[in-house]
């Protein structure tokens, strides 16, 4: 079985490590036709800008084919099993980059396939995004080590907030997550506070000193039906230019987009000069470029 992304945990420090500074290397280079004559699939069944895009055009630039799959053209959609759809993918592609709604599909189709298997987001976790946001935080501060920085993750616990915190104990960073006690579990089974990782309740606690201030929707992809209830709970936790003056001088505020204005951030915050969402958004090809060399190499 080969070596696949299903979750931040199935890459060591060194790894990590490894893919970082591909990422900066391919966002010199721009473009290197390292896989030619190789075919990389993109099956998404959920809403997808960035990430299919920053793909997409990533698997070109490496002088791969990139071909998107729509499950619906598919016997998929007509109730092939997952593991005879991967054996068939497995004989045409060189690696799946896949977003589902469903952790359990993107696990059977990495155990039914011979090729790479990346995710591209699921329920529980969204890999691929924060190796990007790893590097744009280095990148931005201009370290080579970031372990100093105070990184502050407010909002949902969220997949994004799942695989933040989990590469946060890999690279032993300084990370506090901060939502209401009700929706922390999911993050309270990494959170190890002897290794620099906390969990508060408290906005002015996460906060104060901060240099990264992080925050994503609070309602994500499938759970339109909480959205009323979430608001509510989580309105005491939306990023304002107010509590953004706790923060160091030197902070940044980021978010993976899309935003929801007026929600989990307001627009002085996301408008200004410490908004770095676009850069984010940015380096999501060249962090694809490498994911992508890395597994197929």
């Amino acid at each position: 079985m080969p070596r696949s992304l299903i979750s931040i945990d199935d890459l060591t420090e060194k790894e990590i490590l490894k893919i970082l500074a591909k990422i900066a290397y391919f966002k010199k280079k721009k473009k290197v036709a390292k896989h030619l004559g190789k075919s990389v699939g993109l099956l998404f069944e959920k809403f997808s800008t960035r990430t299919r895009l920053s793909f997409e055009s990533a698997i070109a630039k490496l002088g791969a084919n990139p071909i998107f799959i729509n499950k619906q053209d598919t016997q998929l959609s007509r109730g092939e099993s997952i593991a005879e759809t991967a054996r068939m993918f497995s004989f045409y592609l060189d690696a799946l980059v896949y977003r589902t709604d469903s952790d359990s599909k993107i696990s059977d189709f990495h155990k039914a396939s011979d090729i790479p298997i990346i995710n591209a987001l699921s329920d529980l976790e969204h890999p691929t995004q924060i190796i990007s946001d790893i590097f744009t935080i280095k990148e931005v501060f201009n370290k080579k080590n970031i372990r100093k920085i105070n990184i502050c993750y407010i909002g949902d616990a969220n997949n994004i907030a799942i695989s933040f915190a989990k590469i946060a104990k890999i690279l032993n960073l300084n990370f506090t997550f901060c939502c209401p006690k009700k929706y922390s579990k999911p993050i309270a089974n990494i959170i190890n506070e002897e290794i620099g990782l906390s969990l508060t309740t408290d906005t002015n606690k996460a906060f104060h000193n901060a240099d990264v201030i992080y925050t994503d929707v609070w309602t994500s992809m499938g759970m339109e039906k909480e959205n009323a209830i979430r608001l509510k709970d989580f309105k005491k936790y939306q990023v304002t230019k107010t509590l953004m003056q706790k923060t160091s001088n030197k902070s940044v505020f980021m978010h993976c987009l899309p935003a929801h204005i007026g929600e989990e951030v307001t627009l002085d915050v996301i408008n200004s000069d410490k908004s770095i969402v676009y850069q984010q958004a940015e380096n999501k090809l060249y962090s694809a470029m490498a994911i992508i060399d890395f597994f197929l190499s």
